[in-house]
């Protein structure tokens, strides 16, 4: 009884085998050039990714505390900034809080995090209370509204009210969440660049 055994033949093998080291570079060259979309559901950000990150210029913004400034405490820092309304009610004051809990989430990297309230031009808001809410928060009044028209720009909105935007430790808008925005999802990607990126000790 004899039996038949078939074999690859050496050829044949050896292309296998390179097919084999060739088409995962291949794959990868090709996601490198963007003709393959791939993202893994791991290292999605829930924000509105900015591409390409818009750089923010600082200066012209007129902090609340006169002895806090903008362009010496957030450089080197990620910078949560949020767009207020002109009246600041009872809404406002509810995402104001609801910032705070995503900066005390931040534990021990609370530090490497600032938080932004940008106001426009002549409007109502009762610093204090705002303190009350926070001391950490960073409030600003948009004095050209150079930045303000930025925001609004990146949202594709008439203005940026209620939106809020993350800023790199390089001066950066690099992700962008629309009015009424779950901060949870705030959260959940502050702690993914805070525990990967090292970008705020260049």
């Amino acid at each position: 009884m004899t039996t038949d055994k078939r074999r690859l033949s050496p050829r044949v093998a050896l292309i296998i085998i390179a097919a084999l080291f060739i088409l995962p570079l291949l794959a990868a060259w090709l996601m490198y050039r963007g003709a393959i979309g791939f993202e893994p559901a791991g290292t999605r950000n829930l924000g509105e990714l900015v591409e390409p990150p818009v750089p923010v210029e600082l200066d012209a913004l007129v902090p609340a505390d006169p002895a806090r400034s903008p362009t010496t405490e957030l450089p080197r820092h990620w910078t949560i900034v949020h767009a207020l309304p002109t009246t600041c009610g009872a809404d406002c004051e509810s995402v104001i809080t609801a910032l705070r809990q995503v900066h005390l989430a931040a534990g021990r990297d609370r530090a490497r995090l600032h938080i932004l309230l940008v106001a426009p031009p002549g409007a109502a808001v009762d610093s204090a209370r705002i303190e009350a809410i926070h001391p950490d928060f960073l409030l600003v009044s948009d004095a050209d509204g150079r930045l303000l028209g930025t925001l609004a720009r990146i949202a594709g909105d008439a203005d940026a009210t209620g939106h809020t935007y993350l800023l790199d430790p390089l001066g950066n808008i690099m992700l962008h969440y629309r009015a009424g925005y779950d901060p949870n999802d705030v959260k959940k990607d502050l702690k993914r660049l805070l525990t990967w990126s090292k970008l705020d000790e260049q």
